[in-house]
């Protein structure tokens, strides 16, 4: 649900992984450019990995740990870390005791490195899309701060905003007929979010796909969830998953590969362009 926003919790378990593979490198007395030869990768793959951008591959951490002349035992540890760092949960009240504007700053920070963001909102409109007021109403009723805890929050959301105006960058976003037809706030106040969402439909590098509730449909419709790719700083392409209690950050393959099947299923049965905008004038309150 973009009514908190989602943030990047898996950063720590793959921070504390890389800075992990970085003491073995440095201990061994070993430069980027000699465990890039060993493993067959750049060295600024090496540096990608050690910072956390980019998760190591498992046969990889064979030949790093080998390279560096660790034991069984740190092999096994090392291993271990990767099955944490691969998929992490975090929970919303770890994620909201953090600095008010932080969540917001983190996401911020995943949509400029993607080139191509894929966005899947079943319950309320996507934040980017937000208008102030909507944002605001939506904080509130996701009970996550009040007072200048929750301007921040906006603040920080209608800043991350002007991403969508970087033709650089390409965003898929589909929600559902609910999540659109869903009013937080007065008539006044909804007219005006479906008319910001149909501006912005008109943006180059922007799609926006609503799927229907009164037709028959191919998939279900699950929780939201983002994925981010293409990264333009090599990191890994993340997946996001929105859940009531937890947030949940994915990042092997095999993961990441399903959600992007699911995406392409539910963007199949979606309303584009002029039925997407018939479809919202048929939803605007007179």
């Amino acid at each position: 649900m973009t009514s908190r926003s989602p943030g990047w919790p898996a950063l720590t378990a793959r921070q504390r992984l890389g800075a992990r593979l970085r003491g073995l490198r440095e201990l061994a007395g070993l430069r980027n450019e000699d465990l890039a030869g060993a493993l067959k990768v750049s060295p600024a793959t090496i540096s990608r990995i050690e910072s956390g951008d980019r998760l190591i591959r498992l046969p990889e951490v064979d030949l790093w740990v080998a390279s560096t002349n660790a034991g069984p035992e740190t092999l096994a540890e090392i291993k271990a870390q990767l099955q944490s760092a691969v998929t992490q949960v975090s929970s919303w009240a770890q994620r909201e005791a953090l600095a008010k504007e932080r969540p917001q700053v983190e996401v911020a920070a995943l949509e400029e490195s993607a080139a191509t963001v894929l966005v899947y909102d079943h319950a309320v409109v996507h934040g980017l899309l937000q208008t102030r007021e909507y944002a605001l109403l939506v904080f509130r009723l996701a009970d996550v701060g009040d007072g200048q805890q929750l301007e921040a929050k906006v603040d920080a959301r209608m800043n991350r905003q002007s991403v969508l105006l970087d033709q650089a960058r390409h965003f898929t976003i589909l929600m559902t007929e609910a999540a659109v037809r869903w009013r937080p706030g007065s008539a006044a106040l909804h007219r005006t979010q479906l008319d910001r969402i149909a501006a912005t439909m008109r943006l180059p590098n922007v799609r926006i796909g609503i799927l229907p509730l009164d037709v028959q449909v191919d998939v279900i419709y699950p929780e939201g969830f983002h994925i981010y790719t293409d990264r333009t700083d090599g990191g890994d392409t993340i997946v996001l998953v929105e859940l009531v209690a937890d947030e949940v950050t994915l990042s092997d393959p095999t993961s990441v590969d399903l959600y992007l099947r699911e995406f392409e299923r539910l963007k199949s049965v979606a309303l584009f362009d002029d039925p997407a905008l018939e479809l919202l004038e048929r939803i605007r309150p007179s």
